[in-house]
């Protein structure tokens, strides 16, 4: 696919699989366990400097790849990761029992993003796009039109926060559109429930796939991957 050069340097990616399964709902254990793996001095590990959030988008993710714990490293977080090639053993507490780990998949790469000249597809899942107060103005938007436009903000939002993350200084107009408007899932986050969508976007920006958009994108949310 032809694309438009910009400043963007290539983003580093490393990709981490593990030879066992989890469940979804599961991978904020799985997240927790890693952590007190590497040891919380390793910040990007959980995006927090002394109790305070680190506000900015996180270079390592946590997420499932068909059942399997996986680990997306952008960035200094792929330099990051290799701190855990440094422990003993890879195996985890997970739900206070060991789990022997094995890794399935490793891989490291480079990246373009930019802009396509043609319109590119993606799917994105588990979107946490609305927290409680946005919900509550997206409810009550008069048409489905009026809601699919409040959700396109929304979502070129999150692909800025993408870009200021990795240094994208983005000079060009962002075009997207969500093809479809499923109804939204809830589900209950930090003792608050938030809504969630799985729906198909066009948009003339190359990302690669497995990253997260939105809220709680370290946690698994919000993934995309190319479709089509």
């Amino acid at each position: 696919m032809e694309s438009q050069k910009d400043k963007l340097d290539k983003i580093k990616i490393f990709t981490l699989i593990f030879d066992f399964e989890i469940e979804k709902r599961e991978i904020p254990a799985f997240r927790a366990a890693m952590i007190e793996k590497i040891g919380r001095e390793h910040v990007l590990f959980h995006n927090h400097l002394e109790d305070q959030f680190r506000y900015g988008y996180p270079l390592i993710q946590y997420k499932t790849v068909r059942r399997n714990p996986t680990m997306i490293c952008i960035n200094q977080g792929s330099e990051d990761i290799l701190k855990l090639f440094e422990q003993v053993d890879l195996d985890l507490v997970i739900h206070g029992k060991r789990v022997e780990v094995k890794i399935k998949h490793i891989s490291f790469d480079y990246f373009q993003c930019g802009f396509s000249l043609k319109p590119v597809k993606y799917k994105i899942e588990n979107w946490f796009a609305l927290n409680e107060t946005n919900f509550t103005k997206f409810i009550a938007l008069n048409n489905n039109g009026m809601k699919k436009e409040f959700l396109q903000r929304v979502l070129v939002g999150n692909i800025l926060s993408f870009a200021k993350g990795i240094q994208w200084d983005i000079n060009k107009q962002i075009e997207l559109t969500i093809t479809n408007l499923p109804k939204s899932h809830f589900f209950v986050f930090k003792n608050h429930k938030m809504a969630g969508f799985n729906l198909y976007f066009v948009t003339n920006i190359i990302l690669p796939d497995f990253i997260g958009l939105g809220k709680s994108v370290s946690r698994g949310f919000g993934v995309i991957r190319r479709s089509g």
